[in-house]
């Protein structure tokens, strides 16, 4: 979800971008596929292959997937991004920004429900047996932790940049 966010915010901070050229104009629509292919990406193979058990949040036995499926997840977590731009600059060119802000909205808003429901489940390093078992420990007594808060510092750090880019690019079309 954090993913079809970003997605979703960049469209909007470069609203005027996509109005004037479409979804596809440069800068910004590489400066989207820069974010997803070199920090959505890495990421998302490091958690499923190094964290596999706390990526799939202990609901799914990672043992009984072939180590192949991380390539799809990874590329799927990027799409995400990528999809998420394109069917917001679609709906920005219809004219349909309102509804792009309730589903932002929404979407956040439901983020927000799922982090607090499974706080438990993301806070506890341990594999999928261990979880059940009620054997976990602290995510901060393991490496994940710090990987996590390294993630996501790379993730929101990268963001940043692409919005702040965004919306110099904006106010560039807006003047012209």
């Amino acid at each position: 979800m954090v993913n079809l966010l970003f997605g979703l915010g960049f469209a909007l901070i470069a609203r005027d971008r996509i109005k004037a050229d479409g979804p596809f104009a440069t800068p910004a629509f590489p400066l989207v596929v820069l974010h997803a292919a070199a920090v959505v990406a890495p990421i998302a193979l490091y958690f499923y292959a190094v964290h596999p058990a706390w990526s799939w949040m202990y609901w799914v036995d990672t043992r009984k997937l072939a180590g192949v499926a991380v390539l799809p997840l990874m590329v799927g977590h990027a799409g995400l991004v990528i999809g998420a731009w394109y069917g917001s600059s679609i709906l920005i060119r219809k004219g349909l920004q309102g509804a792009l802000l309730y589903v932002a909205g929404g979407l956040a808003l439901l983020l927000v429900i799922i982090i607090v429901a499974g706080i438990q489940r993301i806070s506890t390093a341990a594999d999928y047996v261990g979880y059940e078992a009620h054997k976990g420990i602290s995510l901060f007594a393991v490496q994940l932790g710090w990987a996590f808060v390294v993630s996501l510092l790379a993730l929101f750090g990268s963001a940043i940049y692409v919005a702040i880019e965004l919306g110099r690019d904006s106010r560039r079309v807006q003047s012209r």
